[in-house]
């Protein structure tokens, strides 16, 4: 351990998301009590003022201003090649930590050697369960959410560490020697989804365990950035999902998951415009799925 290093370099990148931000930086430092902190804030080309505001009230967090908007992975590999703690995280902006939720991530790797990464629990704004870990994707099973999410039921009631494929990007630390040993995230995957996926995988072939944490609790509100511009997100999250299985699994893989999308897609768009025929409510449903359908043979 080396003591002229911080415990913890946090990484939190922020575009337009002052109003978020603001409790999300005032929750890190509020309720950590153990652990010494380097906090770096990725001012991604915001226009609502956001590093003369964190400047002027968090004058100990370290602000990286970009002049043109830059993608997830791009930004916190920003912070994650300066950073100094024996340990990195990457935060989201929505979020609010809890009581101890980083002291007990820090103590938990000092504890576990063997593990790569930890992620914290994610609790929705109404305190419920948020799925923060997960398997490696199969194309299958990928293709067909949210119609497999039972399967996180039980892990809600879990009390213990545990073990598992991949955590949330949105509160992972890692150890400082994953960035030495498999690298940084992936810039493909830009501008964001699956490259805490993809960045999971390479720890995990390189030998690491990684864990979910009960004991560490975070607020996340979701999704805050990318809801403002639905269509989009979806073409991205399904576009990078199958980047993601041609990378790590092969082309015959991503065209299985695209073929199962397909076939699962064209079912729900055509239920949700029977069902919108007798009720306006659906129509959005109806037409976001089309989207979707349409989208699937250009990923």
């Amino acid at each position: 351990m080396d003591p002229t290093r911080p415990d913890l370099t946090i990484s939190i990148i922020s575009a337009d998301n002052l109003e978020l931000l603001l409790p999300c930086l005032r929750s890190v430092f509020a309720t950590t009590q153990r652990i010494t902190l380097e906090v770096f804030v990725v001012d991604n080309a915001s226009g609502d003022g956001t590093a003369e505001v964190i400047a002027s009230e968090f004058p100990q967090v370290k602000i990286i201003r970009n002049t043109q908007r830059l993608g997830f992975s791009t930004n916190n590999n920003l912070v994650l090649r300066q950073g100094q703690g024996r340990y990195l995280m990457l935060l989201n902006d929505d979020t609010l930590v809890l009581d101890g939720a980083l002291d007990g991530m820090v103590a938990f790797m000092d504890a576990h050697p063997e593990a790569g990464a930890v992620g914290s629990y994610l609790l929705n704004p109404d305190l419920s369960f948020q799925v923060a870990f997960a398997s490696f994707p199969h194309p299958v099973v990928e293709a067909i959410r949210p119609a497999t999410n039972w399967m996180f039921k039980k892990a809600q009631q879990q009390q213990h560490p545990l073990e598992v494929d991949s955590v949330c990007g949105g509160a992972m630390l890692v150890r400082r020697q994953i960035v030495e040993q498999v690298g940084m995230l992936d810039p493909a995957f830009d501008p964001i989804y699956s490259e805490e996926v993809d960045w999971c995988y390479r720890i995990k072939q390189a030998g690491w365990r990684i864990y979910s944490l009960p004991q560490s609790r975070i607020l996340h509100y979701g999704s805050v950035t990318m809801n403002r511009s639905v269509p989009r997100k979806y073409e991205l999250l399904l576009s990078h999902k199958v980047f993601y299985f041609r990378k790590n699994r092969g082309n015959f893989a991503a065209n299985i998951y695209r073929l199962t999308l397909g076939v699962v897609t064209a079912g729900k768009t055509m239920w949700w415009a029977a069902r919108s025929l007798f009720d306006r409510r659906y129509t959005e449903s109806r037409n976001l799925h089309w989207h979707v359908l349409k989208c699937i043979p250009r990923l």
